[in-house]
């Protein structure tokens, strides 16, 4: 073998020994790959099988304990000693003796009218819509003005009625307005005595500023006339039976007095109505 095949031999071998420490490192590579993957899935599978509970949705809703919170906070001042508190996915209000029991049933709080304490029903759902009502927009004198304007039986955004039965959304709500609106009524119209929150407009003529005044002897009716006329006033029993009416021909204001006998009284005087020509 000449020196020339010696350097050939040399060089292969050479080569030889660089391509198996090639192989060496790749092989080492790839099981280092493959300890890390496996590696991986173990700390995968043991994250799984911690103990730390996966994260759960709660829907962002009003709590009944804020809505019955809102209530103690706000209608104390006029109704000492109201108190509301939850139980059993319902709110529970107790005055006096009284006892107002408003369950939660598919989102909604089922409401129903007491007729012998309306203006204290009213109070509390007038109250209930303006606590859901700020709750969602953070306005707590719009969403007031907003339950003001409420007409009981008529449907609206978070609202509606069944009968006697009001049903508020908790998971929707009024929208808030900057004015009450008042409700106007165009025609002759029975409503409860002890509402007084509303304006007629008929014939040309405004009656405002109503009120009603229930004596130890007598009931007095007064109002504000946009005009001169002739106004009459009705009296009714809970069947809408009536018990009285008079008439006086007034200008700017007027007021007109019932005295109570044997059928008219205090207990018997449910509704009323106002008319002018």
């Amino acid at each position: 073998m000449n020196e020339q095949d010696q350097i050939i031999q040399e060089k292969i071998k050479k080569r030889e020994k660089t391509d198996i420490m090639l192989a060496y490192i790749l092989i080492v590579i790839l099981l280092g790959c493959i300890v890390f993957i496996i590696c991986l899935k173990l700390i995968k599978k043991d994250d799984n099988n911690g103990t730390e509970e996966p994260t759960e949705y709660v829907a962002n809703y009003i709590k009944l304990e804020d809505i019955a919170s809102s209530i103690n906070s706000n209608m104390n001042s006029k109704y000492n000693g109201i108190n509301a508190n939850t139980s059993n996915d319902s709110i529970n209000i107790i005055y006096g003796g009284l006892l107002y029991n408003i369950k939660l049933v598919n989102n909604e709080l089922e409401f129903n009218i007491d007729n012998d304490n309306k203006e204290l029903s009213e109070e509390i759902y007038k109250e209930i819509v303006t606590s859901i009502c700020s709750y969602y927009n953070n306005d707590r004198d719009r969403c007031k003005n907003a339950a003001e304007s409420i007409t009981f039986g008529n449907n609206e955004n978070g609202i509606r009625f069944i009968d006697n039965t009001m049903y508020i959304s908790i998971t929707n709500s009024v929208t808030p307005i900057d004015v009450v609106k008042k409700t106007v009524y165009s025609e002759e119209t029975v409503t409860e005595i002890n509402n007084t929150d509303y304006e007629i407009n008929m014939n040309d003529k405004v009656i405002s500023n109503i009120n009603i005044d229930m004596g130890d002897t007598s009931i007095t009716i007064s109002g504000d006339l946009s005009s001169n006329g002739n106004v009459t006033i009705k009296l009714y029993d809970n069947d809408n039976n009536e018990l009285d009416s008079k008439e006086l021909d007034s200008n700017n204001n007027f007021s007109i007095s019932f005295d109570y006998d044997d059928k008219l009284n205090i207990e018997s005087i449910k509704k009323y109505s106002i008319s002018i020509e």
